[in-house]
């Protein structure tokens, strides 16, 4: 298993431990359920210490104080980054399903699947039937090891404000206009590409760099 750790001196060193884990998670590690392959392509991270980070957007499930663990949740799904005392979870917003039948000039991917209720529902699919005997597979594989052809390393990852967070619950907006979306292949078919946009401006990059990375004019 993925060794996760959340140093919680402050919220630079939260940052910087998610993006540790992002970059590991998107360069090493495939997502296999039975026989299908997939990477990821679209997470968020959620993460409540008390005392130094309060995320309040983080649901604080008791699942979420374990570390490497699926949480299934009313929203989508979740890999648990918690410590015993403090809750976290990384939410999958979007999936490819990668093989070498895939298309090279993609990224040999067969299929985009965008929003974190239709990767479970597609997660779920790949599962065998409720009456069906034998066992089902479902688990981030490490692949740094290997040379898997159809797996496109991304030369970087953009990082970008969650979606579909209520302002008002926080009552301000450090976390709420936090950076804490991490996608990569931004030319890909993601969601809310216009603030991906605005973020990608934000850390310094033009605008013609920008439109080519998405793939049309969005600034």
């Amino acid at each position: 298993m993925m060794p996760i750790t959340i140093n919680t001196t402050n919220a630079n060193t939260v940052q910087a431990s998610f993006d540790l884990i992002a970059k590991n998670l998107f360069n090493n590690y495939r997502l296999k359920v039975n026989d299908a392959y997939y990477r990821l392509l679209d997470i968020e991270f959620y993460y409540y210490a008390e005392g130094n980070y309060l995320d309040v957007y983080t649901h604080q499930h008791k699942q979420q104080l374990n570390s490497g663990k699926w949480y299934f949740h009313g929203s989508g799904i979740d890999i648990t980054i918690g410590n015993k005392t403090h809750h976290g979870g990384i939410l999958i917003r979007a999936i490819a399903k990668i093989s070498e039948k895939g298309d090279p000039n993609k990224y040999f991917i067969e299929n985009e699947i965008h929003g974190p209720l239709k990767v479970k529902t597609e997660i779920c699919d790949n599962l065998l039937g409720a009456f069906e005997e034998g066992h089902n597979t479902l688990y981030l594989e490490d692949i740094s090891s290997q040379e898997i052809v159809y797996f496109t390393k991304p030369d970087r990852f953009f990082k970008t404000k969650r979606i579909g967070l209520n302002a008002a619950k926080e009552g301000g907006t450090t976390f709420h206009e936090a950076k804490l979306r991490y996608v990569i292949f931004p030319s890909l078919k993601l969601k809310d590409k216009t603030q991906i946009a605005r973020d990608m401006l934000a850390e310094g990059l033009e605008i013609k760099e920008i439109n080519s990375l998405l793939g049309s004019k969005f600034l």
